[in-house]
């Protein structure tokens, strides 16, 4: 038995929850301690062994025998954890990650994101200014494209259409990158 448009108006709000509901919970953020900034871990050793979820500009790659060490100038992130060089300097921060990471992908001026636990604070140089420089041990770090494409929108966003005719009642979801 073919729907009726009553049947179809009643529906459709229904579904529109459940597509935008099944898009907004696809990604699920680690638990993190937001409140915690480098430049508030450089100057304690208090917050060892929490996890953060730091970003900012790459300015030096280290290789050292079992990691690679990535040297940040830290900015706060975005709703979409990308970091924000437009807002004020968080600090400086040193991200270890085991094992090798190959130079040619990371390159300095890139945007970059991690997620890790505080595992020290080493004194060093980042950006010719000595300082504590916290370490966090990253499984993941996340690279950030240079520009977004299709102007200056926040990624991803999430298209949907829907459409009717004689034959029936049509709909799509689209997520753009």
């Amino acid at each position: 038995m073919p729907l009726r448009k009553r049947q179809i108006g009643a529906l459709l709000p229904i579904l529109i929850l459940l597509l935008t509901g099944c898009a907004s919970g696809g990604f699920r953020a680690p638990v993190v301690n937001t409140s915690i900034t480098p430049s508030a871990v450089s100057s304690t050793d208090s917050h060892l062994g929490e996890i953060v979820h730091w970003g900012g500009t790459l300015v030096a790659i280290h290789h050292r025998r079992d990691s690679t060490e990535l040297g940040v100038v830290a900015y706060p992130l975005d709703s979409c954890g990308r970091p924000s060089p437009g807002s004020p300097r968080t600090g400086r921060f040193i991200i270890v990650h085991p094992g090798f990471l190959e130079t040619a992908d990371f390159q300095a001026g890139q945007r970059v994101t991690a997620t890790g636990r505080i595992t020290g604070i080493r004194e060093g140089t980042i950006v010719e200014e000595d300082d504590s420089l916290p370490l966090i041990e990253s499984y993941n770090v996340q690279l950030w494209p240079d520009q977004q494409i299709g102007g200056d929108y926040t990624r991803p966003w999430l298209n949907i259409g829907i459409g009717g005719g004689s034959g029936g009642v049509y709909g799509s979801v689209g997520v753009i990158f």
